[in-house]
């Protein structure tokens, strides 16, 4: 590596046949896992490198609970400075909470430590759901959570535990992200990433975090090397080493990847590997005995297919030794490449002419989806109730449009970002289909408009899955 930056190799430079990565790119296709980018890093160097259109290098992507790694990492730099211990007890840190909100200390909540939030095993059976309520103060509907067992226990995965890591640090007068920012990617040369922030301002650090896919084969090799990044001690090593072990068990399926041991963050895997990873297939992967890292990102509902294609096609047939070049394979691979794109089905279209009660339509939803539609030339927008457009739909074809959206504190207007979506339409069945994909924030919505004698049906359904549907919406408006 040559500073910041990775140097490039060729995959036969890394033991690595081209071939292998054509097919682990032909297998994902064919099992329908929706890869955006791939990162295949060896010996700290890059091997390939893949990008889906509309999915650019430098386009931000979320990475969901991808972040959960990145939150570890800062408590393990703050643990090394002194500014945080991981046997501190949650009570002492959140007195103020636990006074005011009258929650009752029990031997469970009394013992519970930084270290079993890393662990995920708090004791709880369930998290808070994140309600509305529970978004204002999510720290005392924590604290509120009743306890099925002693901290440290059970493993229960559990997305707020990681939250309150991070509001753990805020009571210690850090800020996740610009302590992360300071001691971790900046001396990277990692600039550009957000953070999703909860209303009182602290980063939600169990998801939210926006990078691209540099940013995640960065924090692989850094974890490979045990913490150091050009000759710096960036995070402590033994840290790391606690971190990528099995801290407790999670389960006794040899063919689950979610079953081999979880670290501070971080899952065990199978082929002896560890991971950070992120809901709709976002991975770190790092391998040690092959001193490989793999970032990849993906829309998909098959995370454990995802990574088994990936052991299969490429992790199992790195090479001691470099290997001979061929120049047909590195054509094949390199004409590949050359062509990857990432396309949403567009919504089905039977070619019927829209209904005048749908060209203009108040869509009185929820507060992040109170909308007016109207429709001209075959190009519907979706505006919000300030009267900014929140999205564009062609008919049968996507538009894009760069919209706000709301980092800090969620859903308010304040310290507003840019970022792209798309969206198309069609008629189905005398019913208006909307499709809207958010690109960064890798979120399909589908909203379906039906006229009635008393009004229009409406549905809003996120279809990102398509074969794990979830309704949010079904009402009939006036």
């Amino acid at each position: 590596m040559a500073g910041n930056e990775f140097e490039r190799i060729t995959p036969a430079q890394a033991g690595l046949d081209p071939r292998c990565i054509i097919n682990m790119m032909d297998r994902m296709e064919k099992e329908k896992i929706n890869i955006t980018s791939f990162v295949l890093l060896r010996h700290g160097k890059i091997l390939c490198e893949a990008y889906y259109e509309p999915y650019e290098k430098d386009q931000l992507r979320t990475v969901f609970s991808l972040s959960k790694t990145f939150t570890s990492m800062a408590i393990g730099i703050a643990d090394g400075e002194g500014k945080i211990n991981l046997d501190e007890k949650i009570t002492d840190l959140f007195a103020e909470e636990i006074e005011k909100g009258q929650i009752p200390v029990g031997k469970e909540l009394a013992s519970l430590t930084i270290r079993h939030l890393l662990r995920m095993s708090t004791g709880q059976e369930h998290e808070p759901n994140r309600g509305e309520s529970d978004w204002n103060d999510m720290a005392t509907a924590f604290l509120s959570t009743p306890f099925h067992e002693m901290p440290g226990e059970v493993f229960r995965y559990n997305s707020m535990a990681t939250y309150m890591l991070s509001a753990s640090l805020k009571k210690k007068g850090i800020d996740l992200e610009e302590y992360l920012e300071e001691k971790l990617l900046t001396p990277m040369g990692i600039t550009g990433t957000r953070w999703l922030r909860d209303p009182r301002g602290i980063c939600t650090a169990g998801f939210g975090f926006s990078l691209y896919p540099e940013v995640i084969a960065k924090l692989g090799q850094m974890i490979l090397q045990g913490g150091m990044w050009n000759g710096k001690q960036l995070v402590p090593k033994t840290y790391i080493e606690m971190a990528t072990s099995k801290q407790i068990e999670n389960g006794d399926d040899p063919a689950s990847d979610w079953a081999q041991g979880y670290g501070y963050q971080m899952w065990r895997c199978k082929n002896n590997a560890v991971r950070g990873d992120g809901m709709y297939g976002q991975f770190c992967m790092i391998h040690k005995e092959t001193d490989t890292v793999l970032a990849m990102t993906a829309v998909t509902g098959d995370m454990q297919g995802e990574m088994n294609v990936y052991y299969e096609e490429v992790l199992l047939h790195y090479q001691d030794q470099p290997l001979a070049e061929d120049e047909e394979a590195m054509k094949a691979l390199n004409k590949r490449l050359a062509a990857l794109h990432y396309t949403r089905p567009l919504p089905e279209d039977d070619g019927s002419k829209l209904p005048e009660k749908l060209k203009k339509l108040e869509l009185p939803l929820a507060d992040f989806f109170d909308l007016t539609l109207s429709c001209e030339n075959d190009l519907i927008t979706l505006t919000d109730k300030e009267g900014e457009i929140r999205y564009l739909a062609g008919r049968a074809e996507w538009k894009k449009t760069c919209r706000k959206v709301h980092c800090t504190p969620l859903y308010t207007k304040k310290d507003q970002v840019d970022t792209l979506v798309i969206g198309a339409w069609g008629m189905k069945a005398g019913s208006l289909v909307i499709k809207v994909y958010e690109i960064e924030m890798l979120e399909e919505d589908t909203l379906t408009l039906t006229p009635e004698e008393d009004g229009v049906q409406v549905k809003l359904v996120n279809t990102t899955i398509p074969s794990q549907p979830n309704e949010y919406i079904s009402t009939v408006i006036q």
